[in-house]
């Protein structure tokens, strides 16, 4: 009997869920924006990178942010070593990505693929990147490793945007 009544006084007890009226409001946000892309690369050398990209960003149960973009690199103290690259990057507080930058000096050129891993919250990410050179090992300023820091400043919102539609 003792058995009954405490199992009986538990389930009526009990709350798995609560009523939707008492559950607090979750402002849900979500942005698809055109952006130019501003970063800078320091390892041995600084590079200073500028481009366009489109961000899909904003937050549900946890921030999110998503980025594909084309640009170019430009070594701030030899300005005839560029780089024209492409790259995704996808952060959620933690941020992974990858870029293919063709660099050039205007007479050797060198093929490098980056994968880049660290912290990203929004249009804004800083990250650790290795250059793994495919082509022309040889071609000298290029960073092996380097810590990049870079922000995307909207250009335009794009269909879709929750601030679009008010």
């Amino acid at each position: 009997m003792l058995v009954l009544a405490t199992v009986v006084f538990f389930v009526c007890e009990a709350k798995a869920q609560t009523v939707d009226s008492l559950r607090p409001y979750r402002h849900n946000t979500h942005h698809r924006e055109i952006t130019l892309l501003i970063g800078y690369d320091q390892g041995r050398y600084g590079n200073a990178e500028v481009g366009l990209a489109a961000n899909v960003f904003g937050s549900a149960h946890h921030p999110y942010a998503m980025a594909a973009f084309i640009g170019s690199e430009v070594r701030v103290d030899r300005t005839t070593l560029i780089g024209p690259k492409v790259g995704i990057w996808l952060a959620g507080g933690l941020a992974m990505g990858a870029q293919a930058i063709y660099y050039t000096d205007g007479h050797e050129r060198s093929f490098v693929l980056r994968p880049e891993y660290g912290f990203g919250f929004h249009k804004f990410k800083v990250t650790y990147g290795y250059n793994f050179r495919i082509t022309n090992k040889d071609l000298q300023g290029i960073n092996s490793h380097l810590l990049n820091l870079t922000y995307c400043f909207r250009l335009a919102r794009l269909k879709g945007d929750d601030d679009r539609l008010r």
